[in-house]
Parts: C-alpha cells; structure tokens; sequence
C-alpha cells in the first residue's frame, strides 16, 4: 500500500527526492500498474511486438540462420496469459524501441552492425561510447534493454532451435505496428500508418544464473505449437551471410 501511494504521487520531486518513487516504480511496474489509456479517448492505439531471430551452428559445423520469430504473438496464443497487463516480451519491446530512440543517429548506426567480439555486450557497448560519448545515459539504457531482450531471444532459441545445434548468436528486433487511430475508426477512407521497428545487428547468445532453460522451452514450445509457429532453418555459411532482410 506504501509503494502504491509513493507510485501514484503526482509530483516528481516529492516522489523522487524525498520519497522511494524509483523503488515504487520497480515494485508496480509492469504487472500492478492500470494504464489510464484503456479508457482514455485517445487510448493505445499501437501493437507493440518483439520479433527473435537465431544464427545456429549446426552438429556437422554448418551454420544457419532462423527465420524471424514473433515472439509476441507466440507469447499470447495461450489465452489466460492475455489478461496480464504487460507480457515479458511486450515488455522487452517497449524498452528496446524507447532506448533505441534515445540513441543519437551515429549510434544507430553502431547498433544496426553485428558486434560478436567478446563477451556479452562490451563491444556494442564500447562502439556506441566512441560513436557519441557525451551520450553515456542513453547507451546505458540501450544497453540493460538490449541485455533484457538477448537474454529472452537466446532462451526463445534454445526453445525452437536448440535441438538443432549451438546458438551462436541472436538478432533482436522491437516492432511498432500502428491501427487507425480511434479517432479515425468511422473513416472507411483511414489508412493504417506505417509500422516503425530498431534496426540492429547480431549479438551473442546471452544466459544468465537463475534462467531454466528446460522449463522456458516447455512453455514456449507449447505456446508455438498453439500459434501454428515453425520457424524454419536457412544456409547463411558467415554471420555476414546472416544478415538479410
């Protein structure tokens, strides 16, 4: 009742300086929180989706690429999950594409090429510094929201592909797909606008302590199978050959 109260504190120094509102925000955010836009007149008017691709080396040393994977869509075939408000990979979408859009257009750039080098994500990380250092905030932020969204692109590969092969690395993708806004529904003549996505390169596979493979993969597949999913495997003999469209 205490973090409810500091959340919905309508003034941000008071909730932030003198009050726990970062610690309220983590608490209610993202499955206690009502979204006013429901019922506001002008409400959600944009399908957010977190679409997954794998790059999978093969146990006879070929490599291919996956093809893309809505993970969204595959996360909602089951219906009692549609009551939640924010799905793990919905969630995963709106991180990605806010921090994404906090990024100078130099480093969008960074982002869209593969960084493979290293561990985890030192060398995106790095490249987006030296592409625009006075940008520190925002490549933080792009990097724990690209971090959140590897790490579930690598189980949702394990899940479809890991019978296959090894994962050797995953391309992420946050896609905005707009309706007709509400206040254009009774226009036959209304267009829906166009769908707007982050432009990013491949980067390792990413698990972390405390993910369950086997139990994530049990789901996801029961999910996929419900959805009608079966992405298939393709020849990409390089990463370079992995890029596409």
């Amino acid at each position: 009742m205490f973090f409810t109260a500091v959340y919905n504190t309508p003034y941000s120094d008071l909730k932030y300086q003198v009050l726990p509102g970062a610690t309220a925000d983590q608490y209610v955010r993202p499955y206690l929180v009502q979204d006013y836009k429901i019922f506001a007149p002008d409400p959600v008017d944009t399908d957010r989706q977190l679409w997954v691709r794998a790059w999978v080396e093969l146990e006879d040393g070929e490599r291919v690429r996956s093809e893309w994977v809505n993970a969204s869509a595959v996360e909602l075939a089951e219906p009692y999950r549609r009551t939640l408000r924010k799905q793990l990979s919905v969630v995963g979408a709106e991180r990605l594409m806010t921090s994404y859009r906090g990024l100078s257009e130099a480093q969008q750039r960074v982002a869209a090429e593969n960084h493979l080098a290293g561990e985890e994500l030192y060398g995106l990380r790095d490249a987006l510094v030296a592409a625009d250092d006075s940008n520190s905030a925002e490549v933080r932020s792009f990097i724990r929201a690209t971090n959140y969204t590897a790490s579930y692109a690598t189980q949702v590969a394990h899940a479809m592909w890991g019978d296959k092969g090894e994962v050797k690395a995953v391309q992420v993708r946050a896609v905005y797909d707009p309706v007709v806004r509400w206040t254009d529904r009774h226009d036959p003549e209304a267009k829906r606008p166009p769908s707007k996505y982050t432009d990013m390169g491949w980067v390792p596979a990413m698990e972390w302590p405390g993910q369950d493979r086997e139990a994530f993969a049990r789901s996801f597949q029961a999910w996929a199978d419900k959805a009608g999913v079966e992405a298939e495997l393709e020849a990409a003999a390089t990463i370079d050959e992995a890029e596409g469209e």
